[in-house]
């Protein structure tokens, strides 16, 4: 007996250690399931409709038709203004998917975002615990910005992942002690391909980080360990022979555009370089704010905190993600050209600091005796009051009243234009928004009690819900009925369609969802001195075809009106025919004027 007992206890410890072991694991795939939910469901359901997401399609659809690899033009001839890593990306998904569609194109975003959130799990995992990790993991997985990138056919979570691998890879190589060649060139390689996802700020800002904190630290010395001279090889191998070869092809226009424009003269002079947001400082920490919520209210307490443990910040670990966090929003603070997304890499590292935070106070050992009790509270009640607003405007919408009204005076122009719309979204899906209510108000009921009663992973769990309702909620509802309000994809196939192969162009117009969706280029009617003879066909804004009909030009006639109204949704798309023999003159400028590639307005 004894030996059976004894050989049944053995086998119940070594379960028990192996799934103590398994639980990070376990904990990680769930989170991964989390981030699918959140990031690929629904994902290729809504068309592209703004300015930024076709932009970036069409040169996967040059890559995809041209088989041009180094420096696709859009539309045949305008050099892109970004590098081309998230483009081979949504190629390569194109290409083993079948062929392009709006999933294929923004598959690399999903997919990197999760990743994003994996690496960020995994180290707080590391150096705190596995609740740290989890905490930090979805705190970053549901803040908005992340979120919205996330789903987005753009460059900027490319950029973003790369960076933050290679700065989490540092921190890992550098607690380390030791660092072995190969690891050194991954880091090297790591900041290469963050170059080629958007330009050299992918490198420039680990490095500074990198070297900010080894001065604070003293340990300069550390810099031999990473194999410069091998590394630096790997780098240009990666990123200058992309460069090369791209200025090889495109010559000073491509210098003009991706060195100039891009990077130097966006940060220096944004308005001289025709680049575009100029803000403020103040607007920086306003977008910041707004991208986390509802976990950047709790913001205040865990920079009080922190700076109350200053004295142990290298004890904690703390010192590296404080300087990352700075030096990203410095590096921003000074550019002239200021964009929410521009952010995105320093979201990991303020959601560890959160989760550092958080698990002190669930340890009791922040303390929340008075008077430091307030901030905490005071954020908690702000959240409340946040979560709680959200939902009575809805819930009064649902019910008839025009609750909207009541924020019209603090929102913009733009903003209040969309109210509206949002209205009769509300109206016609009705179950959804009912679905989001009753789980939004039990989040906040479970916020408000966890609250009082300072129960603070219940307090996480009601955000958490909160944060994923409600993100559901904008994909799967608002951000399909906004792309089918605007996109100009039915359009487009029903005149591809009805023209067949004839001679199409933009006229005093230019849109890039129009273009991708062409499935062609579509060059502009401007370019040809004389006009091009024979019938052709115009692609242009309602508003240039006013005053075109008023020419009363003989035999031009409206085929078809676009039920989209693009980007801003304030114009739709007219197809015209132009018989053989009229003659349309313009006045027009340059057709550059709209081969804009500015981006969206946050």
């Amino acid at each position: 007996m004894d030996e059976k007992n004894r050989t049944a206890g053995w086998i119940v410890n070594r379960s028990a250690v192996l799934l103590i072991r398994s639980r990070p694991f376990l904990v990680g795939v769930g989170l991964a399931a989390l981030c699918v939910i959140l990031y690929v469901w629904g994902l290729g359901e809504a068309p592209f409709y703004s300015r930024g997401e076709p932009r970036e399609a069409t040169v996967v659809w040059e890559i995809s038709t041209s088989g041009e690899w180094i420096l696709p033009l859009r539309n045949g001839y305008i050099i892109p203004s970004k590098p081309p890593l998230f483009h081979w990306l949504g190629a390569l998904f194109s290409l083993a998917g079948g062929g392009l569609s709006e999933l294929t194109i923004r598959l690399p975003s999903a997919l990197l975002a999760t990743t994003g959130v994996l690496l960020t799990y995994a180290v707080g995992t590391a150096v705190w615990g596995t609740k740290a990790g989890l905490v930090a993991g979805i705190i970053l997985a549901t803040s908005f910005e992340w979120a919205r990138a996330a789903v987005s056919a753009r460059v900027d979570m490319t950029l973003t992942v790369c960076m933050v691998a290679a700065f989490m890879l540092f921190f890992a190589l550098y607690h380390r002690g030791q660092v072995a060649r190969w690891q050194a060139l991954s880091l090297f390689a790591l900041l290469g391909l963050a170059t080629l996802a958007k330009g050299p700020v992918g490198a420039l800002l680990p490095a500074l980080t990198v070297g900010i904190f080894l001065v604070l630290r003293g340990d300069l010395r550390f810099l031999r360990q990473l194999h410069l001279v091998p590394g630096s090889v790997v780098f240009v191998l990666i990123a200058g022979s992309w460069y090369g070869l791209a200025l090889w092809q495109g010559g000073y226009d491509f210098f003009a555009k991706q060195v100039l424009k891009e990077n130097l003269l966006r940060f220096i002079t944004p308005g001289t370089a025709g680049a575009g947001h100029e803000h403020g400082v103040s607007y920086l920490v306003s977008t910041f704010f707004l991208g986390m919520a509802p976990w950047s209210f709790f913001l205040p307490p865990c920079i009080g905190f922190l700076y109350r443990s200053r004295s142990q910040w290298r004890e904690k670990r703390l010192l590296y993600f404080i300087v990352w966090i700075l030096t990203v929003f410095g590096f921003y603070a000074l550019s002239g050209s200021k964009r929410p997304v521009y952010l995105l890499p320093l979201y990991p590292a303020v959601a560890l600091l959160l989760a550092v935070w958080w698990q002190e106070l669930q340890r009791g050992t922040v303390a929340l005796a008075r008077p430091l009790s307030w901030p905490v509270h005071a954020s908690g009640s702000l959240s409340v009051v946040f979560v709680s607003a959200v939902i009575l405007l809805v819930l009064a919408q649902l019910l008839g009243y025009d609750a909207l009204a009541l924020i019209r005076s603090l929102l913009t122009a733009k903003q209040q234009h969309e109210l509206p719309f949002f209205a009769a979204i509300v109206a016609a899906h009705g179950l959804a928004f009912w679905l989001w209510v009753a789980a939004a108000t039990v989040s906040t009921v479970l916020l408000a009690t966890s609250l009082k009663q300072q129960r603070w992973s219940q307090v996480f769990t009601a955000l958490a819900l909160f944060t994923c309702s409600t993100f559901l909620l904008v994909n799967q509802t608002l951000r399909r009925d906004v792309a089918k309000d605007r996109s100009f994809q039915s359009f487009m196939a029903r005149i591809t369609t009805q023209i067949g192969p004839g001679p199409l162009f933009f006229y005093q117009t230019f849109d890039s969802g129009a273009l991708f969706y062409a499935n062609r280029h579509i060059p502009f009617y401007e370019g040809f001195s004389p006009p091009p003879p024979g019938p052709c066909y115009l692609l242009l804004w309602e508003e240039q075809w006013s005053a075109l009909a008023a020419k009363a030009i003989s035999g031009i006639r409206v085929i078809e009106t676009s039920e989209g109204t693009g980007p801003k949704g304030k114009q739709r798309l007219v197809l015209v025919f132009v018989p053989a023999g009229a003659t349309i003159t313009s006045a027009a400028p340059p057709p550059a004027k709209y081969e804009t590639d500015e981006e969206d307005a946050p």
